[in-house]
């Protein structure tokens, strides 16, 4: 069972000795990165390497898995398509656009600020984007 903290630091920004026992789990998704300008860019991505039919297809396969999990999981979205299309040379281009992409590029200002600050207070704190989880260093 998940407990909710309320963490209140002292004047250096440090919190108590037991909340360093506390993982912090950030949904990123327009919040600390702009998941909007990425999905734009997959899109333009897939129209021009697939063809406006076959991305559209992607983004179908997208959607069902957001029904399914609740969040978006871009690369098994990919993996969906690959199933349809496995002889597509383009699912490894997509994938290591995927893969490769600069999200750090598209951080709202002050984001990484944020992610420091919560390291300080606890013992990890861990970035969650739909379909990607990542510790953040």
């Amino acid at each position: 069972m998940s407990e909710v903290v309320s963490v209140s630091a002292n004047r250096d920004g440090l919190v108590p000795k037991h909340l360093k026992r506390t993982v912090f789990l950030l949904d990123v998704d327009n919040t600390l990165l702009d998941n909007d300008r990425f999905s734009a860019d997959l899109k333009q991505h897939l129209k021009r390497e697939c063809g406006h039919r076959r991305a559209m297809e992607y983004w179908a396969f997208l959607e069902e898995i957001q029904e399914e999990l609740g969040y978006d999981d871009y690369l098994g979205a990919l993996q969906r398509y690959h199933n349809a299309h496995a002889h597509d040379p383009h699912v490894l281009e997509v994938s290591r656009f995927i893969i490769d992409y600069p999200f750090e590029a598209r951080l709202f200002p002050h984001a990484s600020q944020v992610v420091r600050r919560f390291k300080k207070w606890g013992k990890d704190c861990f970035g969650r984007r739909r379909g990607v989880s990542s510790a953040e260093d």
